[in-house]
C-alpha cells in the first residue's frame, strides 16, 4: 500500500504541472491547445479522485491505531 500513495502522490504533482502548463500555453497570444479547458477540468476531477484515495487511506489509517 506504501507503494501505492508514493505513485498517487507523484501522479497528483505531475498533473499539476501539466495542468498549469495546459493553461499557461494556451493564455499565450498566438497558441491554442484544442479543448484545454476540458482537459484542465478533467485533470482536476483526476486530482480530487487521487486526492480524496489519499484522505481515505489516512483516516482508514487512524481509525485503526
Amino acid at each position: 500500500m506504501k507503494k501505492v500513495k508514493k505513485v498517487a502522490k507523484y501522479a497528483t504533482n505531475i498533473l499539476a504541472i501539466v495542468s498549469a502548463l495546459v493553461a499557461g500555453i494556451n493564455a499565450v497570444d498566438g497558441i491554442t491547445i484544442p479543448y484545454a479547458i476540458q482537459i484542465v477540468k478533467v485533470i482536476a476531477v483526476v486530482n480530487g479522485v487521487i486526492g480524496t484515495f489519499l484522505l481515505g487511506q489516512k483516516a482508514i489509517n487512524k481509525e485503526d491505531k
